[in-house]
């Protein structure tokens, strides 16, 4: 039978019972993973998640990465990102979806990859609170979630402040496990800018004096902000970002390797197949067959 495309869900697909709301969904975990069942297989969104466990153990795939489930553990996820879950039954906690649209309403002046746990180039979508950092970011979740519940008057505006307070809760809670409080504010936005051209141009090929030249720095100034921040040079991010998006391919799809070569530009499949093996040790079809 045909591997069905991977789905790639929006909000209105989790709020069966209100498809008014089309920016914004917060819930609890257990009630989530009850109600949208599918969840639990490979997919993929269109929005911002994030995720507090409260309860209950297993683990979570995340672009081919597994991560132990425990108690307060926190999950985050940026539209495009493949995932899903082995868990036990007894998982809970609580879960907030929402739409970059609906966040930078209210606060159109800041980029959600200035929090940290939103920029993919440095940090891991996972996080580890105590237990006071647990009932903190449950405070917010639960005044989330009753702002939510009834539509009154600004509601909107409501939830995108408690939003805010949230990550910034989250955003010091990272500062002191470690967070590169300490990088250079230029260097910081540069390696978002960096992010956002690598996602547009990744299938391009493009060499990295072009990344360099929409950036306005050399090369070299490029690649040792690469080096000092993430510890890998800049073509290296390139080739990670193409490694990242055959694999998904590989895995979540029907077309054949040869197929998923051109897809990602390569109109020299041997190349491809090369490049391929050299960086993850096994041929797409390898691959494929160890992933299903």
């Amino acid at each position: 039978m045909p591997k069905q495309p991977l789905p790639i869900y929006q909000i209105q697909d989790f709020n069966a019972q209100a498809q008014k709301e089309r920016y914004f969904y917060v819930n609890s975990f257990a009630n989530h993973l009850q109600e949208h069942l599918f969840t639990r297989e490979p997919h993929k969104h269109d929005f911002y998640i994030v995720i507090l466990i409260t309860k209950g153990s297993g683990t979570h795939t995340i672009d081919f990465k597994k991560y132990e489930v425990r108690p307060n553990t926190i999950f985050f996820m940026k539209p495009g990102q493949v995932h899903s879950w082995e868990i036990s039954e007894d998982a809970d906690g609580m879960v907030v979806f929402f739409t970059s649209e609906f966040y930078l309403k209210e606060f159109p002046y800041r980029k959600l990859y200035d929090f940290p746990f939103f920029n993919a180039l440095l940090y891991q979508p996972k996080l580890t609170v105590s237990e006071a950092g647990k009932m903190l970011i449950l405070q917010v979740y639960e005044a989330l979630q009753k702002e939510y519940a009834v539509p009154v008057f600004m509601r909107n505006e409501m939830l995108r402040s408690y939003l805010n307070i949230m990550f910034i809760n989250l955003a010091r809670m990272y500062h002191a496990q470690g967070f590169k409080g300490e990088m250079a504010g230029k260097e910081l936005v540069l390696l978002q800018h960096l992010e956002d051209l690598i996602e547009q141009h990744f299938k391009e090929h493009a060499p990295v004096t072009f990344y360099a030249g929409h950036l306005n720095v050399t090369t070299k100034h490029l690649n040792e902000v690469c080096k000092r921040s993430v510890g890998k040079t800049t073509n290296e991010l390139l080739q990670e970002r193409l490694l990242l998006e055959a694999q998904r391919l590989l895995v979540h799809s029907e077309l054949t390797s040869s197929q998923i070569a051109t897809e990602l530009g390569y109109f020299d499949t041997t190349y491809f197949f090369r490049f391929f093996k050299k960086h993850v040790g096994q041929t797409p079809e390898q691959f494929r067959s160890a992933g299903k």
